[in-house]
């Protein structure tokens, strides 16, 4: 009993104490919800939904420029057109012979067949008369200079070869032959280009009893070769004209616009030519004279392209006794393999 009014008198002077003393206005307790928001975890209140705001519009399908597909590449720009001639009109090119007597015009042909009524006239005074010989490209003309003088010269078949691009500028250029006439000679060849000053002669040379056989770009580059016959082993080791074996002879333009030998670019023409010859040789149904003229043909192909060893190779293995003759002539025939083709003429004026 003592001890509970003992902590009665305590609880009496400690709430004392807490008022201030006597008079003081007791504290008022708080809420219950008071103290339940003292003690329990603050709740955030929810944040206000955001206003609404203006969104940039996206480009549509319509506002969007339109972009190439893989399938459909851009343009490359290309370089503007090099100016060519090609399409200028390519020249009306002919060839006129005319017969003058004291110096006019009295007959007029495109070859000298049809001028063959003069001859016997023209050979009684041969001195009064000239032959010209115009090749026209239907605007302008130049003279082809004829070797043999009159009468002679009305022996001679003149014409228009070969109108052909021998340049590569497609621009074709005219081939005149003369014929002189005779068993064995000569072929003759002139060469006329039409030039902003008038036409004009590049080339001419004689091929003796040879002649071009075709005009052909051998090699794809763009520029004509000229094919033609090889005559410089006429009558060699004492062979006669008709067994003399021919060899191919190429004729490549240089940068002077005239023609020179360059058959050795070409091999597989030549050894196919010595593959004839080859037959020739070793066929026994052949005469000696023509397995032997066949043989020194044989031998001088293959000389030409500077294989003479595969040359005498080839004839030992076919026929020993044209290997024999081939031998005993082999400084004539080399002497006649260094002669020089085609051989030039001076050009006309």
């Amino acid at each position: 009993m003592t001890r509970r009014c003992t902590l009665l008198f305590l609880i009496v002077i400690l709430t004392a104490c807490n008022t201030g003393g006597p008079g003081a206005t007791p504290a008022t307790a708080p809420p219950s919800t008071a103290r339940a928001t003292a003690t329990a975890p603050t709740t955030t209140p929810p944040l206000p939904a955001p206003s609404p705001t203006r969104t940039a519009a996206l480009p549509t399908a319509t506002s969007t420029p339109s972009m190439p597909t893989p399938t459909q590449p851009l343009p490359i720009p290309t370089a503007a057109p090099t100016p060519t001639t090609a399409g200028l009109p390519e020249p009306r090119r002919s060839l006129v012979l005319q017969l003058l007597g004291d110096g006019q015009v009295i007959a007029e042909g495109v070859t000298t067949e049809e001028l063959a009524g003069y001859q016997s006239e023209v050979g009684r005074e041969p001195e009064r008369y000239a032959l010209r010989v115009l090749v026209s490209d239907g605007s302008q003309k130049a003279e082809v200079a004829v070797r043999d003088p009159l009468p002679h010269a009305l022996f001679h078949h003149l014409e228009m070869a070969y109108i052909r691009d021998l340049d590569g500028d497609s621009r074709a250029e005219a081939t005149v032959l003369d014929f002189t006439g005779g068993a064995h000679c000569c072929f003759d060849y002139h060469i006329f280009a039409s030039e902003h000053n008038g036409v004009r002669e590049r080339d001419a040379f004689t091929l003796g009893n040879g002649a071009i056989e075709r005009v052909e770009d051998l090699d794809g580059d763009g520029v004509s070769e000229m094919v033609a016959g090889d005559d410089r082993l006429a009558l060699v080791a004492g062979l006669a004209m008709a067994a003399t074996p021919f060899l191919p002879l190429v004729l490549c333009l240089q940068e002077d616009k005239t023609f020179s030998d360059c058959t050795a670019r070409f091999p597989a023409l030549v050894e196919e030519s010595a593959a004839h010859y080859e037959e020739l040789m070793a066929s026994p149904e052949n005469n000696e004279l023509t397995r032997q003229a066949a043989a020194v043909g044989v031998y001088a192909h293959y000389a030409r392209l500077g294989r003479p060893q595969d040359g005498l190779y080839r004839i030992a293995s076919r026929c020993l006794e044209c290997l024999r003759f081939v031998e005993q002539h082999r400084d004539e025939i080399g002497e006649r393999l260094r002669e020089s083709r085609p051989m030039h003429l001076e050009a006309s004026p």
